[in-house]
């Protein structure tokens, strides 16, 4: 069964089935897809009325994604952070004690050269690996393709609506 198909949608967005099937034919709808006799005004009601409800369930969809979304990206910020607390650590510690140790081999200030490049280039690594993870954030992909199949549900019922009000007048 396709994973974006109009009964995995139902079942998703937390409707019952078989109630929106009688809901359906209660509002008119026959069970071959076609509409009864209605009038326009209590069609156009009606699809207003099951946009909305859509909508706010879209809507609870698109929270629960961004949810998901943002401990992704607080776990990604948090590296970034992290990163930047051992640069900070690691330069105020190991500084002092490198660039005295090197002093011994080489003069001064290529020891401090030395260990400012190595400690920069730790940092970095670091940081890039928080960047890599905050790069996996994504927008809330099932929203947008649910979205997409309602404005095409919804344009396709307005159609029809309108053809078969039209082809009785």
């Amino acid at each position: 069964m396709d994973p974006y198909s109009s009964r995995t949608r139902v079942d998703r967005i937390g409707l019952d089935v078989d109630e929106t099937r009688t809901g359906r034919q209660a509002e008119g709808f026959r069970e071959d897809g076609g509409l009864g006799e209605q009038s326009l005004g209590t069609l156009v009601s009606e699809f207003i009325e099951q946009g909305r409800h859509l909508l706010r369930a879209e809507f609870t969809l698109a929270r629960t994604e961004m949810r998901s979304e943002a401990k992704k990206a607080a776990a990604g910020g948090g590296m970034v952070a992290a990163g930047g607390v051992v640069l900070f650590l690691g330069a105020m510690a190991l500084v002092a004690f490198l660039v005295i140790a090197l002093a011994e081999v080489m003069p001064l200030w290529a020891s401090a050269l030395l260990v400012t490049v190595l400690l920069l280039a730790a940092g970095a690594g670091i940081a890039a690996v928080g960047a890599k993870r905050l790069k996996a954030v994504h927008a809330p992909r099932k929203t947008i393709q649910t979205l997409k199949e309602d404005s095409q549900w919804a344009s396709t019922t307005m159609r029809s609506a309108k053809s078969q009000m039209h082809g009785h007048a």
